[in-house]
């Protein structure tokens, strides 16, 4: 399972990934991704167009392998991260708004070309006011105004928890980044095939954690759930499993919508009508599980598609915050707060405020209608056979509203009323 390791750090990565997680060296086991500058000691691709920021030189230089243990230690040892957004061509940590990858040129947060929805995200996670440590992880990526969003919440008691959606992580952005993974052509794939793109993913991650208990008895029982955002366009697709959960807040109506289904032994009770929703909140067993990374061969995700529109957020977030908040005061908070970093933050706030009592993390991402393009939906369709005016030099000015027109043809063709013109 984990033996590529880093010839740069040091880090022990997953087989399938092409970069190092921690510090983005190419990995050497991997072939030479084409396309890369420096930082990934590759050939340029005559084919790919990078347009590469030269104002920083040290852009181009790996972290050290000091820096890499520190900012670990640093998150380690914080109350509360956020994280940052990665590109999915060579794995680098950016700004959330960031618009292009300084260090391989790819497009990231930019509009969606077809919808002119832009989205703007944010991601964070807080140990909560009981525990001592984070099991939770969460991840965002982008490529090409494309984003991928992850939170995944580790069970298992000290570390193994936070071992386990670690993996997790690393087996979505293994999968997602890199050209050899299918970064260049996202855009390009269908919708079934980003569902299988997503099943992969979490297959590969559940391989990846059952492998580490193999190996090391001492992470016997740890698991995590995985809730997985694809955000193209107009169309979100999740693929989940366990507790974690996704909504969407309709910017229009105000509505507030959980797109997921928890895969919990109190949710079946809910469903089957034995317990209330108000029972299974106080319920002994309310965090027991029947489907988690880490329990069996072949865990399988459930898929759910959504549309988005301009104004609409999606919220993923662990159940330290669902404790602790219902859909509806998320969806309030979602409403009458425009800026997802504050939307985030917020969220995490309030669940605090209220105990806290597990780890809390929540990922947003908010689509905001950017003015410098048309969306499709908008623009008038005219059958120009059908509007088609009398050809007549008195309707040349009036020929823009319904067609382009040949205009020797319109000035030279014969006038009805005055047929001697």
């Amino acid at each position: 399972m984990a033996d590529n390791v880093c010839p740069h750090c040091g880090h022990v990565n997953l087989k399938r990934a092409v970069y190092c997680f921690e510090c983005g060296t190419a990995l050497e086991q991997n072939k030479p991704i084409k396309g890369m500058k420096p930082r990934h000691q590759t050939e340029l691709d005559d084919t790919i167009e990078i347009n590469i920021k030269d104002t920083d030189p040290q852009l181009g230089v790996p972290p050290s392998i000091q820096e890499i243990a520190d900012a670990r230690a640093t998150k380690e040892l914080a109350a509360q991260y956020h994280d940052f957004l990665k590109c999915l061509r060579c794995g680098t940590e950016n700004l959330p708004t960031s618009e292009v990858c300084p260090r391989c040129g790819a497009t990231l947060m930019v509009p969606d070309e077809h919808y002119g929805l832009r989205l703007v995200v944010s991601a964070r996670s807080s140990v909560g006011q009981v525990r001592s440590n984070n099991e939770d992880n969460v991840g965002i990526w982008a490529r090409g105004g494309i984003v991928l969003a992850l939170v995944a919440d580790g069970m298992g008691g000290a570390a193994a928890g936070e071992e386990a959606s670690r993996l997790t992580k690393e087996a979505v952005q293994a999968d997602f980044t890199g050209a050899l993974r299918g970064s260049e052509i996202l855009q390009e794939l269908t919708e079934e095939e980003v569902q299988q793109k997503l099943r992969d993913a979490l297959y590969h991650a559940n391989e990846a954690v059952l492998d580490k208990i193999n190996e090391d008895k001492s992470f016997q029982g740890m698991g995590t759930t995985a809730t997985i955002a694809f955000v193209r366009g107009n169309r979100i697709i999740v693929a989940h499993i366990g507790d974690s959960r996704a909504y969407i807040v309709d910017g229009e109506h105000g509505w507030t919508h959980q797109i997921t289904d928890d895969h919990s032994f109190v949710e079946v009770l809910v469903a089957s009508g034995h317990i209330t929703r108000e029972q299974a909140s106080i319920h002994p067993m309310r965090s027991v599980l029947y489907r988690a990374l880490g329990q069996v061969d072949a865990a399988e995700a459930d898929l759910y598609t959504q549309y988005l529109k301009a104004g609409d957020c999606l919220v993923l977030c662990s159940d330290g915050l669902t404790r602790h908040l219902e859909a509806e005061e998320i969806g309030e908070i979602v409403r009458r707060v425009s800026d997802p970093e504050m939307i985030s933050q917020e969220l995490i706030d309030l669940a605090n405020m209220r105990g806290g009592e597990d780890n809390i993390s929540v990922v947003v991402v908010k689509a905001v209608q950017d003015d410098s393009t048309i969306p499709l939906e908008k623009l008038i369709v005219i059958n120009i056979e059908d509007e088609r005016p009398p050809k007549s030099s008195d309707n040349l000015f009036q020929t823009a509203q319904f067609g382009t027109f040949d205009l020797d043809d319109i000035l030279n063709s014969p006038d009805e009323d005055n047929p001697e013109a």
